[in-house]
């Protein structure tokens, strides 16, 4: 079933990894997974990497773990099982019993049936809302009604709706649930707080499909005999359009992200309805392949559809090329793990899953930037509440001269918090909110760098657990490939520059002094050895107080020649060794300044290059935000001191980047048993290197992007101390 959802997880989140995943830049037919009889629903769990399939004919669910693609159980429910819902959140399943007007409540923990809900007569769709944790199942009777289940106590309340409601819509951000009500056309409004119908509005005959944008609250609905789509304003109830189709529409999807909707017609095409509500392009399937379903992966903008006796359609949202591969029989269902990149079909007549690794986002190359503040709430006097999220429209913002060309933003992240903050996660808008975190502060000032794709209008979302300042500074961004653009080049991990080293030098001692700028020629490095002319550096920068425990306001690092900017690298309020990624232009011969207001010695450490388009260059992929590996997750659980053994396999994980990748975007967290003295992550098969990638000598947990190369898809790291470790995949480099 087709449901909005906006999910909230904590930093413990577990994660867990596979042993091997195959390489995927085109969508690719894994395998195909043996279930009950009659497969007519599939639904996922992206918090543990469950897949549930609903068998009609059997009256069970299958449990299919997405790590393994193994059968875990098989879970006996009501009579012909026709609809499951999945809340992340709770880890409960809910499955719409079509025959025994009932709904059978899982745990997904035990992989027992806990709870037996009954529903109206003749249950035809259900849908969750997982921020309220409220469950909807439409019964389809002459004198129609919702059920709604309370997911905290499973209790139950009728609301009277129209004539034989059928599928339904909820927009999350307004608390608003509509339902198609196909035997009198119309669509009915429930407000999700009161628990009441609050009217109703007249749409096209028969209406049979439904899906809203919760970030422009439009509400797009098929009229199957009418063969038209009519666009609502969900602010005003009001029909914003009546758009005519081929012929009679079956199924409806949005994706937030482009403000596009795609509508399947049942004379094999699919239509792109565009934000000014015209069709923007109709796209043809395969003679007699009629849609059985539609479903979006927000984060690759690919589209697909499950058509005819065995085919599985791909439309490419960035460019409308078709692409199909033979999957199972009858496939009459679909859902796309986003963290994961599968797309899982139930084969209605095969009697199993098909698992498809699913087509890879569209590259993407560097511009620099002048560094540049986009956002400081403490001028605005508007933090983010804690609890709450903003969006920041990016090329809007700061003076900073960003196109809507920027595919993707190198950030550098600053929480200013008024107490304690749980966690910060910041994502594409129009995308659900990443099941991973970016930082974490004990309450003080804390920096952390992230590679950000465009969401909505361009934007970015930022959530926090608590009430916060946010500081957002952008150095550079990512666009479609063309002749301004630059690759990346991976690097050994290497050590710049030190001033703690003696005798001073160009790249050693003195410290940083007070207030004053430096120069470092970075390019006399024996790092950079027979390269020339970088555009920019992919650096992780360290601060060491010269006098112990001496605080640092900030450091800020931007290209020689250029203004010193109004933006900060990093923040070191405790006295301790601190560090952060740094996206840095290369400025007059290569050459990158820095600036303190107090003492405090410098390390630059590097890992890779952004130069023009050559022999090894690499292009980014982003990706969903997934959890490569959490140690407290792994066998024992037991922190590790040391060498991690095994080494993170990133590309045998669940996040799955292809064998191609050359460099991974890792965010990586350290859980600390006491002080922590540095932990340093590299390419698996080389020598460990004499850099660090963040230190933790507080013992507080710390968060840092690592741009990590790769040689063999996996990642080494080593803990001068005692720890757990949490990496997260949030894109990579590869051809």
């Amino acid at each position: 079933m087709t449901c909005v959802r906006r999910v909230f997880f904590l930093l413990v989140l577990a994660g867990s990894f596979i042993l091997s995943i195959p390489s995927l830049f085109a969508q690719t037919l894994i395998t195909n997974v043996f279930t009950g009889t009659e497969p007519t629903a599939v639904a996922l769990n992206p918090a543990t990497y469950k897949v549930y399939v609903a068998n009609y004919d059997d009256s069970t669910i299958t449990v299919i773990d997405g790590l393994t693609n193994h059968v875990v159980t098989t879970i006996p429910v009501g009579s012909e099982p026709s609809g499951i819902v999945v809340n992340p959140v709770t880890n409960r399943i809910y499955v719409l019993n079509s025959n025994d007007y009932t709904v059978s409540v899982i745990n997904g923990a035990t992989n027992h049936v806990i709870d037996t809900i009954t529903t109206g007569d003749y249950p035809w769709y259900i849908a969750i809302n997982p921020a309220t944790n409220k469950i909807y199942v439409t019964d389809s009777t002459s004198d129609g009604h919702v059920t709604v289940i309370d997911g905290r106590n499973d209790q139950t309340t009728s609301i009277a709706v129209r004539n034989q409601p059928g599928t339904l819509a909820i927009n999350p951000n307004t608390n608003r649930i509509y339902t198609c009500n196909w035997g009198e056309n119309t669509v009915s409004i429930i407000d999700g707080a009161s628990q009441t119908n609050i009217g109703a509005i007249l749409v096209g005959h028969t209406p049979n499909g439904i899906a809203l944008n919760p970030i422009t609250n439009k509400i797009y609905v098929t009229s199957y005999t009418d063969n038209t789509l009519l666009v609502i304003n969900g602010d005003t109830n009001n029909i914003l359009a009546t758009i005519p189709l081929s012929d009679t529409p079956a199924f409806v999807a949005v994706n937030p992200v482009t403000n596009l909707a795609f509508v399947a017609t049942n004379d094999y095409k699919v239509a792109v309805i565009n934000g000014s509500n015209q069709i923007a392009r109709t796209i043809p399937l395969g003679s007699g392949d009629d849609a059985n379903a539609l479903a979006i992966n927000l984060v690759t903008n690919k589209i697909y559809v499950p058509a005819g006796n065995d085919q599985l359609y791909m439309i490419d949202g960035n460019n409308y090329g078709l692409h199909s591969i033979t999957v199972g029989n009858a496939p009459s269902a679909v859902a796309v793990d986003q963290a994961t990149n599968r797309v899982y079909l139930a084969n209605y007549d095969d009697n199993d899953v098909s698992v498809v690794g699913g087509a890879n986002a569209a590259k993407l190359q560097w511009i620099s930037v002048t560094p540049c503040r986009l956002v400081d709430t403490r001028n605005t006097h508007s933090p983010i509440r804690g609890g709450s999220s903003q969006s920041y429209p990016v090329p809007q913002l700061g003076g900073c001269n960003i196109p809507t060309s920027a595919a993707a933003y190198s950030l550098n992240v600053t929480v200013v918090p008024q107490t304690r903050l749980g966690y910060l996660s910041i994502w594409p808008t129009g995308e659900d909110q990443p099941l991973v975190s970016t930082l974490n502060s004990d309450g003080r000032v804390k920096a952390n760098a992230a590679i950000v794709p465009a969401g909505y209008n361009r934007s970015v979302s930022v959530y926090a657990t608590d009430t916060t300042d946010l500081i957002l500074d952008i150095d550079g961004y990512f666009a479609s490939p063309s002749a301004s653009t630059y690759q990346f080049f991976t690097l050994p991990p290497c050590r710049v520059a030190d001033t703690r080293l003696t005798p001073n030098g160009p790249l050693a001692g003195p410290h940083l002094n007070a207030n004053q700028k430096r120069d470092f020629p970075v390019m006399t490095s024996p790092c950079f050895q027979g390269i020339a002319q970088p555009q920019a550096y992919s650096l992780n920068v360290t601060v060491t107080p010269h006098v112990a425990h001496q605080t640092l306001d900030y450091l800020t690092i931007w290209p020689t020649g250029q203004t010193q900017p109004t933006v900060s690298t990093l923040n070191n309020p405790t006295g301790t060794n601190v560090a952060n990624a740094a996206i840095v232009p290369a400025g007059t011969n290569g050459q990158i300044s820095a600036f303190t207001p107090e003492d405090t010695d410098l390390i630059i450490d590097v890992n890779g290059y952004f130069a023009s388009p050559g022999t090894g260059g690499l292009s980014l992929y982003p990706t969903a935000p997934c959890r490569v590996i959490d140690t407290r997750t792994v066998g024992a659980g037991n922190p590790f001191n040391g060498t991690l053994t095994p080494p993170a396999n990133v590309t045998g994980s669940v996040c799955g980047p292809p064998s191609t990748a050359k460099s991974y975007v890792l965010n990586a967290t350290v859980v600390p048993v006491g002080s922590l003295g540095y932990l340093t992550l590299w390419p698996d098969g080389s020598t460990m290197p004499n850099v660090s990638t963040l230190n933790a000598g507080d013992g507080v947990v710390t968060s840092n992007m690592a741009l990590v190369p790769s040689t063999d898809g996996k990642t080494d790291a080593y803990a001068y101390g005692t720890t757990q470790l949490i990496l997260d995949l949030s894109s990579y480099f590869a051809p």
